[in-house]
């Protein structure tokens, strides 16, 4: 939007109210300048407009004593309309005037919405990225108006949105460092230009470091240098320093008095000698319950500050409280780009419920990740087993509802809310089915991740692994990561040198980090499966990390049960006794061989022609053969 299209029409009292107006000293923003003073304006403000300088904006000012009667008047705070199913589209107020005579006669006192800031028309990625970090942005511009420089770690796709507004609101003119598509970019067009005029750098890297050079050489007091991917420039870690992070570095370096503005990933690290360079590091993830408006320091939830009008009235019992806690770990482009696509979704649909947006919503976080997928596994199709589900699902309740907490239990709900479950005993038990059917439970997607993938052959690229698998899970939260074969690892820190001990050393430090910064209104829940818990690091297994949960092989009554699900479930009959003389035979076994001589006979009766239900004689010479096989592989084992 340009600053020809700015345009804000202010109503003054009087002409000393317009004189000083008009002299708004440089820097000051509209939300500032507006409330200097009894204002009103002529029109709605236009979302984020507040937080722009008053200087960037094209103002008409009237006299209120040059409107006519009648004349509609607004509230200098962005307030639009309200929707169209709860009023007209009746400004907020009217002027009124003292008519002569001995009556006064005054416009009808509007009613008071709930919150002062009302729900928006229409917001775009840029505006909800300023209203979802209002108050990091604050920080971080005191920071640099102050002359010190500072290390943002952020989401790439809020970064242009960020810079922008940290720069306006410090008051410093920004020059910012090209980002290497852009010089790719340039590159390509300059093929085309005559020999002579093109540049003798050969790559985009080599361009982007002689223009950073550049810019630091002419830097003044008033402009802030802009790096939006200092980790893709100068990225890794300090025993492994490139050719370019080291030149970044002694760049950067070289010019501590300059103030700069540089971003990084929260996936991708930074070499800690460069890191060094800034004097704050501010971290800014996922999105905040409540959103800040500066004017006043109202708050309002995320769920009405970032959803506009027509999209929470297109969802019956739409609860701006709850929304927050399906899209806590989203950034805000991703979370008004998941909006749009629940709104095409639904666009069809005659009555479609806060409970359909939900499920659209964490359908389209799954849809952006290859890994994470949404589970339809539920503790219904998990039989037996009770003492388990009882012990999770009290985990669970207070994951999903630690919001519901008064506030002035704030800040228990750190230590309240499990990190994450370690889930052991022998195979086949059904471990990483309890895993689903929690994901389930929560709403929230799953990743499944073996072990041994997560070890990689370089020095860091197994922590690496490590950060960006939490960094997925917080974007996609709430979540569920499960580590299979965990004790592969997650096993006992050990003091050898050898190479393959530091690296498992620095895999269990790192997701020991990782869990220590768990956000309780990001709801990632880790959970961990292992044979051999006596491999596991002794400080994963303190209470505040992980909680273990025993799933042995079933019992009598959850060998019933399971029986009675697989049978069902297959359409085999087990009547007159033949559950019991089943799970008789089974015990010992685990929920996998019960499930195994269900899918057996299945297919024998099933691929045949014609098919012929199993009687209770097949079933038994199933369980016969399965016995048999375990047998022989306990003799192969002693061998």
């Amino acid at each position: 939007m340009t600053t020809a299209t700015r345009r804000i029409c202010v109503i003054a009292p009087d002409e000393e109210s317009l004189r000083a107006l008009r002299r708004q000293p440089p820097g000051v923003t509209v939300d500032e300048a507006l409330a200097s003073g009894p204002y009103l304006l002529r029109t709605p403000l236009e979302p984020s407009w507040g937080l722009l300088r008053w200087e960037s904006v094209a103002t008409e000012l009237l006299l209120q004593s040059e409107l006519p009667y009648g004349t509609p008047v607004y509230p200098p705070t962005y307030s639009p309309a309200p929707a169209p199913e709860t009023a007209a589209d009746a400004p907020a107020a009217s002027l009124s005037k003292q008519p002569s005579g001995s009556g006064t006669e005054e416009a009808p006192a509007p009613r008071e919405p709930e919150y002062r800031h009302a729900q928006p028309r229409e917001l775009h990625e840029a505006e909800s990225t300023v209203l979802a970090y209002g108050r990091d942005i604050a920080q971080v511009s005191s920071l640099l108006r102050a002359g010190l420089s500072v290390l943002v770690v952020a989401e790439k796709p809020v970064v242009p949105h960020l810079w922008r507004e940290m720069a306006t609101r410090a008051g410093l003119r920004a020059e910012v460092l090209e980002d290497p598509e852009e010089l790719q970019d340039a590159q390509e067009s300059r093929r085309e230009q005559p020999p002579e005029l093109i540049p003798t750098q050969q790559n985009p890297r080599q361009r982007l470091l002689a223009r950073l050079r550049e810019l630091i050489r002419g830097l003044n007091d008033d402009q802030a240098l802009v790096v939006q991917h200092l980790d893709l420039l100068a990225g890794g870690s300090d025993g492994s320093l490139s050719a370019e992070a080291r030149e970044v570095t002694e760049l950067l370096h070289g010019a501590p008095e300059r103030v700069m503005l540089a971003f990084a990933a929260p996936s991708l690290s930074v070499p800690e000698v460069l890191a060094e360079r800034f004097s704050t590091r501010v971290s800014i993830t996922g999105v905040p319950r409540t959103v800040w408006f500066r004017d006043d320091d109202e708050e309002q939830p995320l769920g009405r500050a970032l959803v506009t009008v027509g999209e929470a009235a297109r969802f019956s019992r739409y609860d701006p409280i709850e929304f927050y806690k399906h899209v806590a770990g989203m950034n805000p482009v991703l979370l008004r780009q998941a909006m749009r696509y629940a709104m095409s979704v639904h666009r069809d649909h005659a009555e479609p419920s806060a409970r359909d947006l939900y499920a659209t919503i964490r359908a389209f976080k799954a849809q952006m990740s290859s890994n994470f997928e949404v589970p339809d596994v539920g503790f219904d199709d998990i039989a037996g087993y009770d003492e388990v589900k009882e012990q999770i699902q009290r985990a669970i309740d207070i994951v999903i509802g630690h919001h519901r907490l008064p506030p002035q239990f704030d800040h228990l709900r750190t230590k309240l809310i499990p990190r994450g479950f370690i889930f052991h005993g022998p195979p086949g038990t059904g471990k990483t089915l309890f895993a689903k059917a929690i994901a389930n439970r929560m709403n929230a997607t799953i990743l499944v991740v073996s072990g041994p993938e997560i070890m990689g052959t370089y020095v860091g690229e197994s922590e690496r692994n490590v950060r960006e698998i939490f960094a997925e899970a917080r974007r996609n939260a709430p979540s569920v990561v499960v580590f299979d074969e965990f004790d592969s690892i997650a096993s006992r820190r050990s003091d050898h040198s050898d190479g393959g001990s530091r690296a498992g050393n620095a895999v269990v430090a790192q997701i020991l980090t990782e869990m220590d910064g768990f956000r309780p209104e990001v709801p990632t829940l880790v959970i961990g499966t292992t044979n051999r818990l006596n491999l596991i690091d002794e400080a994963l297994l303190r209470p505040s990390r992980f909680e273990t949960i025993s799933i042995d092989v079933p019992n009598d009554e959850a060998r019933l049960k399971m029986i009675g699900l697989h049978a069902r479930k297959f359409g085999i009959d087990v009547g007159g006794g033949v559950d019991e003389l089943i799970a008789a035979a089974l015990k010992g076994r685990n929920g996998d061989d019960i499930h195994s001589v269900f899918r057996d006979a299945f297919v024998a009766a099933h691929f045949q022609d014609p098919p012929v239900p199993p009687t209770a004689e097949q079933l038994g010479q199933i369980v016969g053969q399965l016995q048999r096989t375990r047998r022989q592989q306990r003799r192969s084992s002693r061998l």
